[in-house]
């Protein structure tokens, strides 16, 4: 028997990538310069023009695409604040 039966191990095992030279400090940065986080974008409620994010219901009047689609409830209707014991 001459020869082993399978692929050597040495054979499988392929070198990993790694960088001829050191990064810069310069470059390093140039490169995170763009992980930055976005400002949020804040538009104007058509209906009582109080800021909002986009494509949201507005938290104030709960008016969406010119239609109120979150009803506001008035303080006498809501139960208590505390479930009684």
């Amino acid at each position: 028997m001459s020869g082993s039966p399978g692929p050597s191990f040495a054979n499988l095992c392929q070198p990993m990538a790694v960088p001829k030279q050191k990064q810069s400090h310069s470059r390093t940065n140039k490169r995170r310069s763009q992980h930055k986080a976005a400002v949020p974008t804040v538009n104007e409620c058509p209906q009582c023009h109080s800021p909002r994010l986009p494509h949201r219901v507005c938290p104030e009047c709960g008016y969406y695409g010119g239609r109120q689609v979150v009803v506001e409830r008035a303080s006498s209707e809501e139960g208590p604040s505390q479930p009684s014991r």
